[in-house]
């Protein structure tokens, strides 16, 4: 009674100014719809990952739906812990949760050359090494410098533009080698439909209504490939079919331990990329309180995210899960909101953990076509980038911090752009690594920042006009 009575007087402070404060509530009509925005904005993108990775092998249907909803239960635990933090696991930071992208290559490669079993217990054993590595996080953090975390943002913003431009203009067929103009223009105008209702509402709705922008681009968008599916095959019903009650209500399940096999090649690999996407979670804070708080995160919001990211992955594979992490994607979306309030993103959580056990629920949200995603995402993926030069701008454009970037664009970024016919004549292990841009970006501004010694400029030597206060480019 005392907990009801404690949540009762909560609410009764509620203001609609809290939206842009992380504490205190918000009226329910209000905080409804931006948790949904989040949940919305994240949902295919969630279970992508595992719909790639398991659609790789012969695994049976049933342990490819259970992981799929275990996925969207933990993501709404995870971000329940991240908002509300248990003892030292939780970033006390406006973060959202998903499966991770960055995982994806490795671990199709460890499920066909080692099998499911060794899998996950490489996700397992991987996610409590990372959580465990968070509770420490404060002596090894330190290396990663403010460049260096401005790298690993750049780098998430660059890696997100081609996932915006591929939903925008067609889909996962764009580069397929079948993409054909005719077929998919339908597909483009919903896209182009979704930004413009987006972008308008945004900046000519008043007051804190305008921040539900994506969401009315989500909604709007849809609705316009429900009117345009009388003519065009845009939207598949068939994930609503009920044929049992499992369809309706399910509970996630554990995997079956007997199946669990311990290969020390795949978990020293899966434990390595835990180690990248810890960075890249790194870099999503400091979006995050940049975007959102306009400073950088404490050690101990840092130490608190990752170590939550890696439990929560580590739970998560007990039921078949691919590991979770801080979804970059809701990055951008507090940048451009500024809303930061836990109370209204937790209901966002809450409403995936329904989703997890009333798949029909999930299903629904399936209904909304990769273009409406794309039209309301693109513009916010970008912006990621434009917080990544925020961020650089504050680390200072010293000659180092310029080389360091320069060369973290020009190489690390440069030769994920190579192609499939680059990457598949080189070893595969190889290629898993230097494909991935956040890892290269990474590497390479970590190495620089700790190798190059910035100069101390002689203060007789500053410049005295604006004309020779103009930086310096050249190396």
């Amino acid at each position: 009674m005392n907990i009801f009575k404690k949540l009762r007087s909560f609410y009764k402070s509620k203001s609609n100014d809290n939206i842009y404060s992380f504490y205190g509530a918000v009226p329910i009509k209000k905080a409804i719809p931006f948790g949904l925005q989040h949940v919305l904005a994240m949902f295919i993108a969630n279970i992508t990952p595992i719909l790639i990775v398991y659609g790789l092998s012969s695994i049976d249907a049933s342990i490819k739906a259970n992981a799929i909803r275990s996925a969207i239960l933990f993501a709404g635990i995870g971000t329940l812990i991240q908002l509300f933090p248990i003892w030292k696991v939780g970033s006390k930071l406006p973060i959202v949760v998903g499966v991770s992208f960055t995982f994806v290559g490795v671990l199709s490669q460890v499920l066909l050359q080692y099998g499911y079993g060794s899998m996950i217990t490489s996700i397992i054993i991987g996610g409590v090494f990372i959580g465990i590595l968070g509770l420490f996080s404060k002596y090894w953090t330190k290396f990663i410098t403010p460049i260096v975390s401005s790298s690993v943002v750049l780098a998430i913003g660059l890696s997100l533009l081609g996932v915006g431009a591929t939903s925008f203009f067609g889909g996962s067929n764009l580069f397929s080698g079948t993409y054909d103009f005719s077929s998919n223009w339908p597909l483009i105008l919903i896209a182009s439909f979704s930004l413009l209702a987006s972008t308008l509402w945004f900046f000519l709705c008043k007051g804190i209504w305008k921040n539900i922008s994506i969401l009315v681009g989500l909604v709007l968008g849809l609705a316009l490939s429900l009117i345009l599916n009388i003519w065009f095959n845009i939207i598949d019903f068939s994930v609503l079919n009920v044929s049992s009650v499992t369809d309706i209500i399910n509970v996630p399940r554990l995997v079956d331990f007997s199946s669990l096999k311990f290969d020390a090649t795949a978990i020293i690999v899966v434990c390595i990329i835990y180690l990248v996407a810890s960075t890249e979670g790194i870099g999503d804070m400091n979006g995050i309180a940049y975007g959102g708080f306009n400073r950088e995160p404490t050690q101990k919001e840092i130490s608190g995210g990752i170590t939550c990211d890696g439990f929560i992955s580590a739970i998560g594979g007990l039921f078949g899960s691919l590991p979770l992490t801080t979804f970059s994607q809701n990055v951008s979306i507090v940048s451009q909101t500024k809303v930061v309030n836990r109370f209204s993103i937790s209901l966002g959580a809450i409403f995936l953990i329904l989703c997890s056990f009333f798949p029909i629920l999930a299903n629904f949200i399936l209904l909304i076509p990769e273009a409406v995603l794309g039209g309301v995402m693109i513009t916010l993926f970008a912006q990621i980038v434009v917080i990544a030069m925020q961020m650089i701008s504050k680390a200072g454009f010293t000659t180092k911090n310029i080389f360091i970037i320069s060369l973290s664009v020009g190489l690390g970024y440069g030769i994920t752009l190579l192609g499939d016919n680059f990457f598949s004549t080189i070893p595969t292990y190889i290629s898993l690594i230097i494909s991935n841009p956040v890892i290269n970006m990474f590497v390479i501004s970590l190495v620089l920042s700790l190798l190059i010694k910035e100069k101390k400029i002689d203060s007789t030597s500053a410049p005295k006009t604006e004309e020779d206060s103009t930086i310096n480019t050249s190396l």
